[in-house]
């Protein structure tokens, strides 16, 4: 079991997102979670739809990466995460106050 709620939450978030090495670090979680941004997936569809239209712009600015295109992107990445974390506590809180 992980050290704390938040730690949790994280381990999670990473298990959907894909972020973690399976094969170098295996969790029992990763057998329920599934990594959302799988070949063919919802996410991984979208991600690729973000990631041709930032090269697209970048093309039209004339440059390889643009600054604000990145931190626009970084920070809708950092809300997503925001209201995952968020969810999952409401969903622990909801589920909690059924089961009583």
């Amino acid at each position: 079991m992980q050290k704390n709620a938040n730690e949790f939450k994280e381990l999670i978030f990473d298990l959907m997102s894909g972020s973690l090495d399976l094969n170098c670090c295996p969790v029992k979680e990763s057998e329920y979670v599934e990594n959302e941004f799988s070949e063919g997936s919802f996410c991984e569809l979208m991600y690729d739809e973000v990631y041709h239209a930032n090269c697209r712009l970048c093309e039209r600015l004339g440059v390889s990466e643009d600054k604000d295109v990145e931190k626009i992107i970084g920070n809708l990445v950092d809300i997503g995460r925001h209201l995952a974390l968020k969810m999952f506590d409401y969903g622990t809180l909801f589920s909690d106050m059924q089961a009583k």
